[in-house]
């Protein structure tokens, strides 16, 4: 993969804890993120398998150094510590964009007379903020950042609203939801845009597939200069 020496890929959902028996998450599998790590081992030796709470047969991608996760402060913390110079950082995760404000240390009781139940989130930090602030505090050189929209609607204007926000090389962006094809072990379709203003559809494929043809991509352009 040209002169970088670490692809860091995050994987499945992040979870947040309302009381000890519920908690926010999302219907990611994780298999994306498993596909990526498994063809990534093609491209360099080290590979960091950054987890959420994957199905688990995404938990353990042969040839990955597996790091395993819970919380999106955990994910955020873990990524940190292994982004370095001459890394790639695939956010492929699905990490939960708020948690309770506070959690209950014990199981919350449906309350007789009452309907409803106020429960007070607040943001979780953006992942690929702090990766942004790292690499100018610490200065490093030579990483290449590669972030996922997972959007309902207007996939387009989504992704690469979030490309520039979160001063992205590419992001590839595929729609999900119930009657869309981005979660689970179906077959799906992507695009990927760069920050250059290229464009790339993929699919509709397997994820093994797709993952494949990712990185196919990937290697390619980070070989021209001009481009990345």
């Amino acid at each position: 993969m040209g002169k970088y020496s670490k692809i860091i890929i995050t994987s499945g959902p992040t979870r947040e804890w309302i009381d000890p028996v519920r908690f926010i998450s999302n219907a990611s599998s994780g298999k994306m993120g498993y596909c990526l790590a498994q063809e990534a081992t093609h491209l360099v030796k080290d590979i960091v398998y950054i987890r959420g709470l994957t199905e688990p047969k995404y938990s353990e991608p042969k040839g990955a150094r597996i790091i395993k996760v819970e919380t999106t402060l955990e994910m955020r913390d873990a990524v940190l510590k292994e982004v370095d110079s001459s890394s790639i950082l695939i956010m492929a995760a699905a990490p939960a964009d708020f948690r309770p404000k506070n959690a209950n240390e014990s199981k919350i009781k449906k309350e007789e007379g009452s309907d409803t139940l106020v429960l007070e989130l607040i943001k979780n930090p953006d992942i690929l903020v702090s990766v942004h602030e790292k690499i100018h505090t610490q200065n490093l050189k030579d990483i290449l950042r590669i972030g996922f929209s997972a959007e309902t609607d207007l996939l387009d204007q989504n992704a690469l609203g979030k490309l520039r926000k979160k001063n992205l090389d590419f992001i590839v962006g595929n729609y999900v939801g119930k009657d869309s094809k981005g979660f689970g072990d179906l077959d799906t379709s992507v695009i990927v845009y760069g920050k250059e203003g290229s464009k790339k559809e993929i699919g509709p494929a397997s994820k093994e597939t797709i993952a494949k043809g990712i990185l196919e991509y990937l290697d390619i352009l980070s070989k021209q200069e001009s481009i990345i």
